[in-house]
């Protein structure tokens, strides 16, 4: 009986591959012609330049070296460094013997070959084909039919770095094809945020002027309320950036409510927009959880703000996202207290008010 059970016991060993070998594991064998000598690296990185160096090894005479790794390696990108030379391509967790072989002068064109890993070879591959893409067109094309999307995330991030607003629409897509909670696809998400803001903030330089339409804000209030500028036409409006951190504001806003309690009968009113809140890479770092309570105790602090300085008016909106907000990045807001102030046809008539007496002036023209 217990040899029967031995024979069983064995038989499904073999089935479930539970003996070891390389579907347990990693390895990455590697043939660079003319790398003796060198030291070779492996990092997994994150789009963005994150790097975590997992192995280092020395080359032998003939040019080889390995990489293994008992447990295996995640779903992710990795970068071989030689010398000067390196490159990056995707890992699929399933993939187990590696083999490259190439040479050490042409590795960091990809001009070697891979087997063993379709993703790595797919990366591989596309990296020589952008090198023959002449449009913006024929790259969304390309990397819509990279099949590992880390491939496609490094590949698009790396050759569209500088590529500006044209390249938006793909850095998202990209973004979108990444895992939920992947650290490639926080960094990516960070870096299309702050190219958002860049771009918003470069249009803002030519919209923002006087004589030019006010760009429209719909942001939330702290009575969870949304408030539209844009709701405001046929009034006056002084648009007014601030926060309850900032001191020079809080020391402004006396003179901001002097002003409104003056003229809030001849049709002249106020749309606050708080940069309390917390930014986008204060965020990254934080859990869900942490997130909300933060976002939680800066809507306090506004709200308290508000009642402390006496801004009685109703129209105040906030994104709770200090400055990475949109609101003013439309703006091109890069210091607060900033004011806009807002005819009645919707049209910017002057900008950067402080003071009272300044406001007043200025108000009083419009009115």
């Amino acid at each position: 009986m217990r040899q029967i059970q031995l024979v069983l016991l064995c038989a499904l060993t073999l089935v479930l591959g539970c003996s070891g070998g390389g579907a347990d594991g990693t390895t990455i064998d590697v043939h660079l012609s003319n790398a003796n000598g060198l030291t070779a690296n492996l990092d997994r990185i994150t789009v963005g330049g994150e790097k975590e160096m997992l192995k280092n090894t020395s080359i032998d005479e003939a040019g080889n070296f390995t990489f293994s790794f008992e447990e295996g390696l995640k779903d992710g990108l990795y970068q071989i460094r030689v010398g000067a030379q390196k490159a990056t391509f995707a890992i699929d967790n399933s993939d187990s013997d590696i083999v490259i072989d190439g040479d050490v002068s042409t590795f960091g064109e990809y001009d070697f070959t891979i087997e063993g890993s379709p993703a790595a070879a797919e990366t591989a591959r596309v990296m020589k084909e952008t090198r023959e893409v002449g449009s913006m067109e024929e790259f969304r094309e390309l990397v819509g039919e990279v099949e590992n999307p880390y491939t496609a995330a490094f590949i698009a991030f790396s050759a569209l770095l500088r590529a500006g607003e044209d390249a938006l629409p793909i850095h998202e897509e990209v973004v979108a094809g990444l895992p939920e909670g992947d650290p490639s696809r926080e960094a990516y998400g960070e870096y299309v945020a702050q190219l958002k803001q860049q771009i918003a903030f470069e249009k803002s330089q030519r919209l923002v002027q006087p004589g030019q339409p006010a760009p429209d804000l719909e942001l939330e209030g702290p009575d969870g309320k949304t408030y539209t500028l844009s709701d405001l036409r046929g009034q006056v409006v002084l648009l007014d950036f601030w926060a309850a951190w900032c001191g020079p504001c809080r020391r402004e806003n006396p003179n901001v409510v002097k002003v409104y309690n003056r003229y809030k009968d001849q049709g002249f009113t106020i749309y606050s927009v708080s940069l309390d809140g917390i930014d986008n890479s204060q965020a990254a770092r934080l859990t869900p959880e942490q997130v909300k309570i933060a976002k939680d105790n800066q809507r306090q602090k506004w709200v308290d703000a508000i009642a402390q300085d006496g801004l009685v008016w109703e129209n105040h909106g906030s994104e709770l996202k200090r400055w990475s907000g949109e609101a003013s990045a439309k703006y091109g807001v890069r210091g607060i207290p900033a004011t806009f102030l807002i005819d009645r046809d919707g049209k910017i008539a002057e900008v950067g008010l402080r003071g009272a007496a300044s406001i007043e002036r200025a108000l009083q023209k419009v009115l």
